[in-house]
């Protein structure tokens, strides 16, 4: 897919100005069109508010003051696409993030998102946004790691394969950052044999299209998966992930994890992932 149209989710958080850089910095060089979404209604509630009268003061203190932040940053966005020559486009509402980024989305070719939190219970049941919005819209979300420094995206990418419907539509949803990309290597974590015959397969599909692919097959793993992954990404020096997200109930998740859970709650790089 190539990638013409932007969505970025902006809301008054401390990484809204990071997601809102990336977007721009990837639609000038792809020449593509930016989709600002602020949503004013706060993502979560503190954990100190209490009460129906304290959880209404706070969310009616928290959306004005987002609304201004809004409006400034509405300002300096305008200004900024102007001076790059990017198309764009701004919304300001309020609401539910994922429906309203789902509903947004069905305009759009990627959604930019930030990597979600996971400090309580309470956590990964809320702030699951990145997995929720890649299930409810059907296109990529890139999840961009918080307290990181973003230098470039898509210069080096490591595609965990996995012989599956979420990750067969992982590449080919990415395929323009692939081939864009200076290096992309393709990574199997104990494969089964379909695994192993299809890894091979990807690769010279992959080749075909222009891409500089490398393969690695890890038979034998000390850690989990997820963190096997993020360790070859490492050692790799990529700058970019793409995974298939694959779907499970909620309860067996919080239960038992996940692959895609454990990469989103521990990379340090910017993530994409498909359903």
């Amino acid at each position: 897919m190539t990638v013409k149209t932007i969505l970025v989710h902006l809301a008054d958080d401390e990484e809204h100005l990071k997601r809102l850089e990336v977007a721009l910095t990837l639609a000038e060089e792809r020449k593509a069109h930016v989709t600002a979404l602020f949503i004013t209604t706060p993502i979560g509630m503190p954990a100190e508010i209490t009460g129906r009268g304290a959880s209404a003061a706070y969310l009616s203190e928290a959306t004005a003051q987002a609304r201004k932040t809004a409006e400034a940053l509405e300002e300096e966005f305008d200004a900024r696409c102007e001076r790059s020559n990017i198309e764009y486009s701004w919304i300001t509402t309020e609401g539910d993030h994922l429906d309203l980024l789902a509903r947004h989305a069905h305009a759009a070719d990627l959604v930019i998102a930030s990597q979600p939190t996971y400090d309580s219970l309470e956590d990964r049941l809320r702030m699951r946004l990145p997995e929720e919005l890649a299930l409810h819209s059907g296109l990529p979300v890139l999840v961009l790691p918080r307290d990181e420094n973003i230098e470039t995206i898509g210069k080096r990418i490591l595609v965990a394969w996995k012989d599956t419907r979420e990750t067969v539509r992982a590449v080919r949803d990415n395929m323009s950052l692939l081939i864009g990309a200076d290096k992309v290597f393709v990574l199997t974590v104990a494969p089964d044999a379909y695994d192993a015959l299809s890894l091979h397969e990807v690769a010279k599909y992959l080749e075909r299209h222009g891409v500089n692919v490398d393969t690695q097959n890890i038979a034998n793993y000390e850690e989990s998966v997820g963190q096997t992954i993020l360790d070859v990404a490492d050692s790799c020096d990529v700058d970019l992930i793409v995974i298939g997200a694959h779907g499970h109930s909620r309860l067996r998740e919080l239960i038992m994890g996940s692959v895609t859970d454990h990469i989103l709650k521990t990379t340090e790089r910017p993530v994409v992932i498909s359903h």
